[in-house]
């Protein structure tokens, strides 16, 4: 009895003990405090950032910079609206197309098909005949400028011709179908902030190498990021809509294109300006081969084997559009930095320095 006496003794005990810590505050002062993360940056780190999130973040900036230089870009070399365009003359699509000297072949072209022009056996042009009713200024500019002979390269340097195609292009250039130098400045300077950002890069690597941190795929990521600049310092001559009205006023005129084999005789002087200036220099070559030849016109200006057409350095807008999208290339500076894959890291203060 006493056994039990005591058993049952001790079991009202720790009920009673149980009963207290069910009335008793609960403390909860060591699950209220903050929950602190480890994710500051080492004392060794350069500039007090980890490499590992120093080059996502870089990643991110030089992305940033890219894409929004390409968009400031776009709108700048748009050009005019299509919809009030009017077709251009033949002189103008030479000048898109091409250079000056297809616009003299185009104007060459003109005076050729009425008989005004010819060559000579020292591949001289002279006068041959009257100008035709319909001559542009070009046409008569050139046509005086042959009176006693003069080579096809004197032509196109003669100061009288070269007056006439600098209004022709400062017209151009005002309207928005080229880019003047002026233009192709103010776009080219867009490159300066791919540029600064490229300075932030080079100093953090510079850095980094002080503190004798890996650096691999920072490299990388300044490597494109170089590229995308010096691609971005490449600015089309042609606006974009200046080429899609060439684009359409060649459709509008497939009937002159060299595959059609059009007759300069049948359909008169300004379509055969119109055709070189719209399809390149190969159309007189197809047309009159043996004035072509005699004049010396070379045959590497705006011509394509794909219907004689194309453009020249400044034609650099189709250039530009594969720059432009070499340079979007920037915006992949993700595969600079193969980072997260840990490859070239190593442990510590990763590969951004």
């Amino acid at each position: 009895m006493t056994r039990e006496r005591a058993q049952r003794y001790q079991g009202r005990a720790r009920f009673a003990q149980v009963s207290d810590r069910r009335h008793a505050p609960l403390d909860t002062s060591a699950h209220t405090e903050p929950m602190r993360t480890s994710i500051l940056a080492g004392p060794g780190d350069t500039w007090g950032i980890p490499g590992p999130q120093f080059v996502w973040l870089y990643l991110g900036l030089a992305a940033v910079a890219v894409a929004g230089v390409l968009l400031w870009r776009r709108g700048y070399t748009a050009g005019p609206s299509l919809r009030s365009a009017r077709n251009l003359t033949a002189t103008q699509a030479a000048l898109i197309n091409g250079d000056r000297r297809l616009a003299v072949y185009s104007s060459l072209a003109a005076l050729r098909a009425a008989g005004a022009v010819e060559s000579d056996k020292r591949g001289y042009l002279k006068q041959s005949g009257p100008l035709p009713t319909s001559a542009s200024e070009l046409d008569r500019v050139i046509h005086a400028v042959t009176k006693n002979g003069i080579s096809t390269l004197g032509v196109v340097t003669h100061g009288r011709v070269r007056e006439v195609l600098d209004r022709a292009e400062a017209e151009l250039g005002n309207e928005g179908w080229i880019l003047d130098a002026a233009a192709r400045r103010a776009v080219r300077s867009g490159a300066l902030v791919v540029f600064a950002v490229l300075a932030i890069g080079v100093a953090r690597l510079v850095a980094g190498i002080s503190n004798g941190k890996p650096v691999g795929n920072l490299i990388g990521e300044l490597a494109v990021v170089a590229i995308a600049g010096f691609a971005l310092l490449s600015v089309p001559r042609v606006s974009r809509n200046g080429r899609r009205l060439l684009e359409q006023m060649r459709r509008e005129a497939s009937y002159l294109s060299p595959k059609q084999s059009p007759s300069w005789t049948t359909y008169g002087p300004q379509a055969a300006a119109l055709s070189v200036g719209l399809f390149g220099v190969g159309a007189f070559f197809l047309a009159d081969p043996a004035f072509a030849q005699s004049a010396a016109l070379q045959r590497n200006i705006a011509q394509t084997g794909g219907g004689y057409s194309g453009s020249d350095s400044g034609g650099s807008s189709s250039s530009c559009s594969s720059s432009s999208s070499s340079c979007s290339s920037g915006s992949s500076c993700s595969s600079g930095s193969s980072c997260s894959s840990g490859s070239s890291c190593g442990g510590g203060g990763g590969c951004g320095g």
